[in-house]
C-alpha cells in the first residue's frame, strides 16, 4: 500500500497528502511548459539577477539600496518555486543549481539570525516594511528545500530566522502587529505552524498563538471568528490576496489541535472564495483583493492565483473533497498556463478574462532595481503554481493511492510492502477525452487506487481489462480496490461535450464555453473580427466544439484550436492560455443568448450549464 504521511503533532491528520517517496514525469504541454520554466528561468534567474542575494549582504552598506517594501520575498518565493518544480520532475540540473542558491542563500544570514535584505534600523517593525512577510517566504522556502533534501543546514537558518522572531516578540516586549501592513507581516504565522508541525519547539506553537491573538486586534484580518459569524473572505478587515497565507495557518491549527472552529472557519472561508472570487479562469482576485464578485474585472494579479492555490491543496487535504481537485485542474490548464509565456521566460502580473496578456516586467516595471532588472513579485512566485501539480496530482489516502492529475505522464511510487509501483497515463488529454492507467508492478499487490472524475464529465466510461466498469459519479473518485497485476490497465473515456458558465453583473449577456477543463476564448489571430465585434452565439449550438487541424497556424501554436456556429459562420476559438500568445486582444466572456445563468451551489460551484444533448 501507499505509505501515508503522518505528521505526530496533528490532533487530526489530513485526509489526503501528496504520496510519500513518489517520482514524477510529467508529459504534454505541462511537462513541456515546466521544462521550460526550468531551462530558461529557474536556472538563469539568480545569474541575472544577482542583486537577489546581494542586497542581503549590503544590508548594513551605505548609501543603503533603494528596495521594494516587500524586496526580502523574492530569494524565498524563487526558491519556493525551485523546490516545488523539483517535486514536479526534476529538471535536470536544477537540484544542483538549487543547492548552490541555498548555500549562498544560508551564507547572507546576519549573526542574530535575521534573513532579509533591511539595516539595523528599518528591519522587523520598520515602517512601510513587509520585512516579516519577505523573511516568512525565506523560511518557507528553507522549510520546503530541507523537507526535500535533509540539507540540514538549511534547516538551522530556517530556524535561526524563527529564533530571532521569538526574541523579538516573545521576550522583547513587542508585537508582530506592531509591524504593520497586517496582511503580509501577520502571514508569517503560517511558517511558525509548519515549523511546530516539524520540530515540536513550544516557543514555535507560543509564537503563532501571538499572532493569533494580533488577527483579534483592528486592524487585522480577524480571519476565525469572521467567519464562523458567517461573514465572506471579501468582507472580513483584511481581504487582500496575501491574508491567503494567514488562512493557510489557520488550517494548520485544524489539524495541530483539532478544534472544530478552525476547520469550519477555514472551510467557510475557501468556500467564499469559490463563490464570489475564483474567476472563469480559475485566477483569484479583483485587483488584488476579494471583492465578491467573479465578475469584476479588475486585475487578477499571478501572486494571488499562486496563493489561492496553495489554499485549496490545503483544502483537499482536509477534505478529501474531488471537487478541489477540480478548481486546481481548471486554474492549472487556464490561469496558470496563461500567466507563463510559452517558452517559460516570463510571467504575467494580470491575467484578464478578458484583455490582453503583458508581461509582468510591462505592468509592474517598477519594481525593477539595478541588479534585479527581472525581478519582480509575480515573476518570483508564478513558477511555483505552474509545478503545484507535485502537491495535489497524486496523494494517498490511508492505504488507497489517489490520482487528481489527469494527463500524460507517470508517477512512480515505493509501496509500504517494498513492491515498486509506476502508474503511467497514456492519453494526450486535456485534447482527447481517452485516458489509459498502466499499472506496472514489481509483483501482484492488493492496493486501493481511486481516480478522480472531474465534475463536469456526466457521462464518463470506464473499464478495467477491457471490462465495462459500472459508470462512475461526476464530481467523485472512481475507486477500485483489488489485487494488481503488472500490466493491468484502467480506460476512461471522459465526457468533452462543451458546457457553460452564464454570466451574470458584467457579464450579462455573455457566456463562457469550456470543453473538459480548458476555457475556450477568442483570439484574432484566428479570425477577421475585432473582438468588440462578436456576434451573438446561440447556446444550444454550440456544437461539439471539436478540436481542428488548420492547414497554417500562426505562431505561438494553441493547445486547442475549434470554433463555435455563429451567425451564418463559424466563430474560431482557441484554448484561453494560448490566446493573446501574440499580444492580441482576447475574450472569454463571448456574447450568447439561449442560457439561463445556473446558481452557485456546493455541487455545481463552477456554475456548469449544460448545453448539448
Amino acid at each position: 500500500m501507499p505509505r501515508p504521511v503522518h505528521h505526530p503533532r496533528y490532533s487530526v491528520q489530513p485526509v489526503l497528502e501528496p504520496a510519500a517517496r513518489a517520482a514524477l514525469r510529467l508529459g504534454g504541454p505541462l511537462g513541456e511548459r515546466l521544462q521550460a520554466n526550468a531551462r530558461n528561468w529557474l536556472l538563469t534567474a539568480p545569474e541575472a539577477n544577482p542583486g537577489m542575494l546581494q542586497m542581503f549582504r549590503d544590508r548594513n552598506r551605505t548609501p543603503p539600496r533603494d528596495l521594494m517594501p516587500w524586496a526580502g520575498e523574492f530569494a524565498g518565493k524563487y526558491l519556493t518555486a525551485g523546490v516545488t518544480a523539483l517535486r514536479a520532475g526534476r529538471p535536470a540540473g536544477l537540484a544542483a543549481h538549487l543547492r548552490g542558491f541555498v548555500r549562498d542563500l544560508v551564507a547572507t544570514q546576519a549573526a542574530d539570525g535575521y534573513l532579509g535584505p533591511f539595516p539595523a534600523v528599518e528591519r522587523m517593525t520598520g515602517p512601510g516594511r513587509w520585512d516579516l512577510w519577505g523573511q516568512y517566504h525565506v523560511m518557507l522556502g528553507l522549510l520546503m528545500w530541507h523537507e526535500e533534501t535533509g540539507d540540514r543546514a538549511a534547516w538551522h537558518a530556517a530556524t535561526r530566522c524563527a529564533d530571532r522572531f521569538c526574541r523579538e516578540f516573545l521576550s522583547g516586549g513587542r508585537r508582530v502587529r506592531d509591524a504593520g501592513s497586517e496582511e503580509m507581516n501577520q502571514s508569517c504565522a503560517h511558517a511558525f505552524a509548519l515549523l511546530y508541525r516539524a520540530s515540536g519547539e513550544p516557543r514555535y506553537l507560543q509564537m503563532l498563538r501571538e499572532i493569533e491573538a494580533d488577527w483579534e486586534t483592528p486592524p487585522s484580518g480577524d480571519y476565525v471568528r469572521t467567519a464562523l459569524a458567517g461573514l465572506s473572505f471579501w468582507q472580513t478587515p483584511r481581504p487582500r490576496w496575501e491574508s491567503l497565507h494567514a488562512v493557510q495557518a489557520v488550517a494548520e491549527l485544524a489539524f495541530l489541535t483539532g478544534e472544530p472552529r478552525y476547520r469550519e472557519a477555514f472551510e467557510r472561508i475557501w468556500w467564499s472564495i469559490v463563490e464570489g472570487d475564483r474567476h472563469n479562469t480559475g485566477g483569484f482576485s479583483s485587483g488584488e483583493q476579494a471583492t465578491g464578485n467573479p465578475y469584476n474585472a479588475g486585475a487578477i494579479e499571478t501572486c494571488c492565483t499562486v496563493a489561492w492555490m496553495a489554499l485549496t491543496v490545503d483544502y483537499l487535504r482536509m477534505s478529501g473533497s474531488s471537487l478541489a481537485a477540480d478548481e486546481l485542474e481548471i486554474a492549472t490548464w487556464n490561469a496558470v498556463l496563461g500567466a507563463q509565456n510559452a517558452d517559460g521566460r516570463w510571467w504575467t502580473y494580470n491575467t484578464p478574462m478578458d484583455g490582453e496578456r503583458r508581461a509582468s516586467a510591462h505592468d509592474i516595471v517598477f519594481q525593477a532595481r539595478p541588479g534585479t532588472p527581472e525581478l519582480n513579485c509575480c515573476s518570483v512566485n508564478g513558477p511555483r503554481a505552474l509545478a503545484m501539480v507535485a502537491d495535489w496530482g497524486f496523494m494517498a489516502a490511508g492505504a488507497a493511492l489517489v490520482v487528481n492529475h489527469l494527463g500524460p505522464g507517470a508517477c512512480t511510487a515505493r509501496l509500504a510492502s517494498g513492491n515498486r509501483l509506476t502508474l503511467a497515463q497514456q492519453t494526450d488529454y486535456p485534447i482527447g477525452d481517452r485516458i489509459r492507467l498502466l499499472l506496472s508492478l514489481s509483483r501482484p499487490e492488493d492496493l486501493a487506487l481511486r481516480v478522480r472524475v472531474p465534475g463536469w464529465s456526466e457521462r464518463t466510461e470506464a473499464s478495467l481489462n477491457g471490462r465495462a466498469l459500472p459508470p462512475p459519479e461526476p464530481g467523485a473518485y472512481l475507486e477500485i480496490e483489488r489485487r494488481w497485476e503488472p500490466g493491468d490497465k484502467l480506460d476512461l473515456r471522459l465526457d468533452m461535450r462543451p458546457w457553460l458558465w452564464v454570466g451574470e453583473r458584467e457579464a450579462a449577456g455573455k457566456a463562457s464555453i469550456y470543453r473538459g477543463p480548458l476555457l475556450l476564448a477568442y483570439d484574432p489571430r484566428f479570425g477577421v473580427l475585432s473582438p468588440e465585434e462578436l456576434p451573438e452565439l446561440q447556446a444550444g449550438t454550440t456544437g461539439a466544439c471539436a478540436p481542428e487541424r488548420p492547414g497554417s497556424t500562426p505562431r505561438p501554436t494553441p493547445l486547442l484550436l475549434t470554433s463555435a456556429p455563429a451567425g451564418d459562420g463559424r466563430l474560431p476559438l482557441c484554448d484561453f492560455a494560448s490566446a493573446g500568445g501574440a499580444g492580441n486582444p482576447y475574450r472569454s466572456w463571448l456574447p450568447m443568448r439561449g442560457a439561463e445563468p445556473a446558481p452557485f451551489t456546493r455541487t455545481n460551484p463552477l456554475r456548469r450549464v449544460r448545453v448539448t444533448g
